[in-house]
């Protein structure tokens, strides 16, 4: 008896293959095999995904005039920053522009 009948993975769509797909090739894998291993990859990302939408919820309604207030602060700390950048820029083309003469 092979492994693939003890364990049940035996792929009958595919007799060539061992039925698992960890470390195959994906076509050496059991397309059986394969797809669900992919449909419970996509249950623990779609768990995760409603998991950080209850978190999102429950934060909001905890913490969320404090956060709009930091998300305020961020947001001017950035557009400052980024109008520094810009000025930067502008400061150092005058400089390479005025050794052009």
């Amino acid at each position: 008896m092979s492994d693939c009948e003890k364990t049940g993975s035996c792929c009958e769509t595919k007799p060539e293959s061992k039925g698992e797909c960890g470390s195959a090739s994906p076509q050496d894998c059991c397309p059986v095999e394969l797809a669900a291993q992919k449909w419970s990859a996509s249950f623990c990302q779609a768990m995760t995904e409603v998991q950080v939408d209850i978190l999102k919820e429950k934060i909001k309604k905890a913490w969320g005039p404090e956060m709009e207030k930091v998300g305020d602060a961020v947001l001017e700390a950035m557009l400052k920053r980024a109008k520094a950048h810009v000025d930067l820029r502008e400061n150092i083309k005058k400089v390479f522009l005025s050794g052009q003469k």
